[in-house]
């Protein structure tokens, strides 16, 4: 038997005083500790462990799926004057390893997950299997899990939506960073996938579109167009690091 579970996703916190600052790193210091005592209660098999070519697959899918919207050929969604093309972040996916290691079937707090650079979005899915399957079923497959987000595209009305947060967040047009997180847990009789992505800046924020309609002009906004996926643009001063630790 196999479950599949995507994770409701919740808006970002656009801005904050100086406060709420305090008590962003206040929570996040606490969920780093919290962490360390509790990390799934001896139930975790498999922590991370993501190659290289595991974090590719990662960038590259979500910027497939980028392209497409931004150079309006899906259906339905209109082009994107500047969509950013997006890079692996290991401070993002430090963060969502942390999470996932949990073996929690929800999100962190957006205190807890923000980094000093940028307010942090998160998608997160689960499944399951019973009885144990084979050692290959304990791998993680983020193309599948990616595709089950993106497919809420068929409901998707613009801005955001509690029932669609997953596809905005792929394609939120700022966003330029992802790091992801992978456990496969024991829990009673079966057998859990935790699937956990980290994007910054994050997406998702009240009262904004995903992205800036119009016919991709990067050059407009003083960026240069992606060399591998049409439609999108290069964000200034960012750097791939999907192979720095692979």
């Amino acid at each position: 038997m196999h479950r599949q579970l995507q994770i409701p996703v919740a808006a970002t916190v656009s801005s904050g005083t100086m406060e709420t600052y305090k008590r962003y790193f206040a929570a996040a210091i606490f969920s780093a500790c919290l962490y360390l005592t509790l990390a799934c209660r001896g139930r975790l098999l498999r922590s991370g462990g993501l190659t290289c070519q595991d974090k590719r697959l990662i960038v590259d899918t979500h910027n497939q799926m980028r392209s497409m919207v931004a150079s309006g050929r899906v259906s339905g969604q209109p082009a994107a004057a500047h969509m950013l093309e997006m890079v692996w972040d290991e401070e993002l996916a430090r963060k969502a390893q942390q999470w996932a290691d949990r073996c929690i079937n929800g999100h962190d707090s957006s205190a807890a997950r923000r980094v000093s650079r940028f307010a942090v979005g998160q998608n997160i899915a689960s499944s399951w299997t019973s009885p144990y399957p084979n050692r290959l079923g304990e791998y993680p497959d983020f193309a599948s899990q990616i595709q089950a987000w993106f497919n809420e595209v068929y409901q998707y009305r613009g801005g955001y939506s509690h029932s669609t947060g997953h596809y905005s967040q792929i394609i939120w047009g700022d966003t330029h960073s992802v790091g992801c997180g992978y456990s496969y847990s024991h829990d009673g009789s079966r057998y859990v996938k935790l699937y956990v992505c980290n994007y910054g800046p994050g997406g998702n924020v009240l009262g904004y579109d995903a992205y800036r309609q119009g016919y991709p002009s990067c050059s407009q906004y003083s960026m240069s167009p992606s060399r591998t996926f049409p439609g999108l643009c290069e964000a200034r001063g960012v750097y791939d690091q999907s192979c720095y630790y692979g």
